[in-house]
């Protein structure tokens, strides 16, 4: 296992262990896609929905189990280990009560998350036996793994390190959750031209988004520079996503 990880980069190491793709594709959608904003908010103080959350994180884990029995110790070791932290952010709420730690917390508690499923996976790497369809699905799951990244936890992270800088103007008509549905469907378009090649047709999409947006932007400086903040960030997420799973 040192030797494979000295010789191959990160992505190749993703693309040659499926397994490892599947569990962080579990989590992926268990954190973020199938938690709302509310039950992520109402888990840390109440248990009821705390208990709901770890639910929902058991339902893509035992999924994995029956597509591949013999990885059962390491699932069953990523599920643990989430309850584990979530349940320690229960216990220590009380405690962070009043203090702006949102960030950090977030940070920590994702980090752990991460640590755990790839520490679980490297002690339970040499006992899990593999289907070869499995590895023939690689390029598939790393696919779904991009396009799971860089949605809805790419808009969760925008809103809260960026939420100061955006603008309260009482009199600015749109529907809500249509800016975050827009910067969900221009990261996937722009994943998608990447993947094909297509790379100069990225400038498009924005193109199309400030000429929407133009009488705007021209007339409200905050507006603006808000504007272009998240358009920089969709930009730097994806590619950064990109690189991560394809090329570093």
């Amino acid at each position: 296992m040192t030797d494979m990880l000295g010789n191959l980069s990160f992505s190749a190491y993703l693309h040659s262990n499926p397994l490892l793709l599947l569990a962080l594709i579990a989590h992926f959608l268990a954190d973020f896609q199938w938690q709302s904003q509310k039950m992520a908010e109402k888990k840390a103080s109440d248990r009821p929905t705390l208990l709901k959350h770890l639910f929902i994180v058991s339902i893509p884990l035992f999924i994995c189990i029956s597509l591949v029995p013999s990885a059962w110790h390491f699932l069953l070791a990523v599920l643990v280990s989430h309850c584990i932290i979530d349940s320690g952010k229960f216990y220590l709420n009380p405690k962070l009560a009043g203090k702006k730690w949102d960030r950090q917390v977030f940070i920590i508690d994702q980090l752990l998350h991460y640590v755990f499923i790839f520490a679980a996976y490297l002690l339970a790497e040499p006992y899990i036996n593999r289907p070869s369809w499995l590895f023939a699905a690689a390029d598939i799951l790393c696919l779904i793994f991009l396009l799971v990244l860089i949605t809805k936890p790419i808009n969760i992270v925008f809103k809260l390190f960026f939420s100061k800088y955006q603008v309260q103007d009482e009199d600015d008509a749109t529907i809500t959750g249509a800016g975050a549905l827009i910067g969900l469907l221009e990261r996937l378009i722009m994943a998608l031209f990447l993947i094909s090649g297509q790379y100069a047709s990225i400038g498009l999409v924005f193109t199309a988004k400030s000429i929407a947006r133009y009488d705007k932007i021209s007339k409200n400086q905050a507006f603006a520079e808000y504007y272009l903040i998240g358009s920089l960030f969709s930009i730097i997420s994806v590619l950064i996503c990109y690189e991560l799973l394809y090329y570093l």
